[in-house]
């Protein structure tokens, strides 16, 4: 079938106009979500688009030359998209050694450095599947990400359709100009329901990689490209467009079906929409439906929007604004340390519409046109590789710069450590827990360094997609007695007290710790949505523990912020309940307060040095609303709570440096070092639960 329309043009307005729909959900969709909370969208109509457009450019240059130059329309894509991009990789590094605090320099160098070599997209793929990752906060270079997708289709797309209408047209009887329609939809259609599939296998495993990798999203291109062959001219001889689709009203009907689709998902979809999988296929469909609408007359008839000069402006500078709205919001959200309001989204908008028409007047257009590199293939080709290089080279600097001084910070901070003042850390909590000591500014660990200051305890700790938990022995070899440290994330940053209480008092230690995953029987909804895998292991673990016949005592603490389907207090309880029955006395820990601020606790240290204060928060905001511990033990009232509210806040506020130590390495996470400072605390209000319950006997040590 033909779909081609009746008199070929040569500017297509209604793709420029979905350009600029597309650009403007995204920008509107990061600036204020509540307006379009599906507007991440955006990017599927660009893939669709630019499959459409790069193969529908491919199958004219075929049919007009019996080949396709592949030099020359890779030297097109380093004009098109190339300078305007290197140009904002190399503008945010700059503004990140200005503006941002040097714990963001590294990770804003591995970024820029994946962008410039278009892989962003498996960068992020595989920040988000790692734990320690995945709640690290997005670099201004983020949305680079879905240039990487394009960039790699740019790559294979060409070789795959020139070896598709090489083995199409291989018959001499055949002529090299006939466009083998039928083959190429088929083996399009092939690969879009591959990808398609495999998008939604990841998609409904819970793996959010799945949402950048090339595999996952490439059959959103290549619906675009199958779009390009079904409305190509039709070859000599062939049936033009059937009767029905030349019918006047159809073309109208198609484009607001189109449209529709994608309101449907521009409004209807948000954050819980598992994406992209089946529920791209919306947008999708409804971008190829406007397009192959093309242009449309009469009641119905989309022109009077799309043709409007300013829609068509906007399309014109849709990629330079797409590049330079997130660095702005990131930047924006840096300095202010809170979401912009109403009006400071309106100013951040026209910000980003002036610098996306500067960029496409004084950067895309004269590059594109630029006459050295529009005259050669092979010079742009070189050029390109140059400046990626050099850009590349660049992206290193940050990094390197924040490496040398975290070396020397370490330095000092070892030092601290060898011989730490008095009041170190939870220390000086009787003190009034002041910042800094006798004027000794270094905080321990290193602000830089402080993501990694977290228990030694490799595969110990089991990832959430992870089918089982992992037993570990630590401590003391056949000691008095046995402890078992169970739970999540929250129960691991606990292991350093847990660990030097065992060492000093001659006790074993076993772990059960697998990251996301609280040991209750009630179901957290991340595990109903299928990103994490808890519940067998969960039950797995409690059968070891009761089987191993030597545990004393459990352990156990999670972080509150999980949420759960069930009343998940009676979850706690049933397992601690099984415990205690078979004689293990269970010690659950109320959960530890998290900074209040909305970047790092180790990035607003480094960035106001002077005013500490405004890293830490008030004790009666400092804690999730799911901690059930307390309402757990009312259920099972033979568990020993512990309680450490007090060594974290002071006076009613929860400071983010206590006695020159950072209490957290992350949004949430306690600080393996001010873990350690606590211990002594640890050890001795664990000890007096465990012989208040008969576990110790003889003389105190």
């Amino acid at each position: 079938m033909n779909l081609a329309p009746t008199v070929p043009r040569t500017f297509l307005p209604e793709v420029q106009a979905l350009r600029a729909l597309a650009v403007l959900l995204v920008v509107i969709y990061h600036l204020e979500p509540r307006l379009v909370p599906g507007g991440f969208i955006g990017v599927d109509v660009f893939f669709v688009i630019s499959g459409f457009l790069i193969t529908g450019h491919l199958l004219r240059e075929w049919r007009a030359h019996g080949r396709i130059d592949l030099a020359a329309f890779w030297a097109a894509r380093v004009r098109r998209i190339l300078p305007v991009a290197l140009v904002t990789i190399v503008a945010v590094l700059a503004a990140t050694l200005v503006l941002a605090p040097a714990t963001l320099w590294e990770n804003t160098s591995r970024a820029a450095l994946a962008s410039a070599l278009s892989v962003e997209n498996w960068l992020l793929a595989a920040d988000v599947v790692d734990y320690l990752a995945a709640d690290a906060a997005p670099t201004a270079l983020q949305h680079f990400w879905s240039l990487g997708v394009e960039e790699q289709f740019y790559l294979f797309w060409p070789l795959l359709l020139l070896g598709a209408l090489a083995w199409g047209t291989r018959s001499k009887a055949t002529s090299p100009r006939m466009l083998p329609r039928t083959r190429l939809a088929v083996l399009f259609a092939v690969l879009i329901l591959a990808s398609l599939a495999y998008s939604m296998v990841l998609v409904g495993s819970g793996n959010p990689g799945a949402y950048f990798i090339t595999p996952a999203r490439v059959w959103e291109l290549a619906a675009g490209g199958l779009l390009a062959v079904l409305m190509a001219p039709p070859n000599p001889g062939e049936s033009p467009a059937p009767r029905w689709f030349q019918a006047p009203w159809v073309r109208p009907v198609l484009a607001v079906a189109g449209v529709g689709l994608m309101g449907v998902a521009a409004f209807g979809f948000g954050p819980q929409t598992r994406f992209p999988g089946l529920a791209a296929t919306l947008p999708v469909a409804g971008t190829m439906l406007v397009i192959l609408a093309g242009e449309t007359r009469g009641a119905l008839s989309l022109r009077p929007v799309t043709n409007l000069p300013a829609v068509q402006w906007v399309g014109n500078i849709s990629f330079s604004l797409y590049l330079w709205h997130w660095p702005l919001l990131s930047f924006f959200l840096l300095l202010s340390g809170g979401q912009p309001g109403p009006w400071e989204s309106a100013g951040l908008f026209m910000l980003s519409l002036l610098l996306a028409w500067a960029s496409y007047r004084w950067v895309e257009t004269p590059a594109r046109r630029f006459g050295p590199l529009a005259a050669s293939r092979w010079r742009a080709l070189g050029a390109g590789v140059l400046a990626v290089v050099v850009v590349a080279a660049l992206a290193a600097v940050p990094g390197g710069l924040a490496k040398y001084d975290a070396a020397a910070q370490e330095r000092t901070a070892l030092a601290m450590l060898a011989e730490p003042p008095p009041g170190f850390g939870a220390a000086s909590i009787a003190s009034g827990a002041p910042a800094y000591l006798g004027g000794n500014r270094q905080i321990v660990p290193v602000p830089a360094l402080a993501a990694n200051d977290l228990p030694q305890l490799g595969d110990c700790v089991q990832k959430p997609q992870a089918p089982g938990t992992k037993e570990c022995v630590r401590g003391v070899p056949d000691g008095s007695l046995t402890i078992a440290l169970v739970g999540d994330s929250h129960a691991a940053h606990w292991f350093k007290a847990v660990e030097e209480t065992a060492e000093l008092r001659g006790w074993t230690v076993v772990t059960y710790l697998k990251n996301s995953c609280p040991f209750t029987a009630s179901m957290r909804k991340a595990e109903q949505g299928g990103s994490i895998s808890c519940a067998a292991a969960n039950d797995h673990t409690l059968q070891r523990i009761l089987a191993r016949g030597d545990v004393d005592a459990v352990v156990t603490s999670y972080w509150s912020g999980s949420t759960f389907g069930k009343p998940p207090a009676a979850g706690f309880a049933k397992y601690w309940t099984a415990l205690e029955d078979a004689g293990i006395k269970v010690y659950p820990i109320t959960d530890t307060p998290r900074p209040g601020t909305s970047e790092y606790a180790r990035d607003c240290v480094v960035s106001k040095p002077d005013s500490l204060d405004d890293c830490g928060t008030p004790q009666s905001h400092a804690f999730e609303a799911n901690d059930f511990t307390r309402e757990a033990s009312q259920l099972e009232p033979r568990v020993g709570v512990l309680d450490f509210t007090d060594e974290f806040c002071t006076h009613g506020f929860c400071p983010a440096v206590i006695g020159n130590v950072l209490v957290y390495r992350d949004k949430h996470h306690v600080s393996d070092t001010y873990v350690g400072t606590l211990a002594p605390v640890f050890q001795e209000r664990l000890v007096r639960l465990m012989r208040a319950d008969g576990l110790l006997v003889g003389p105190r040590k």
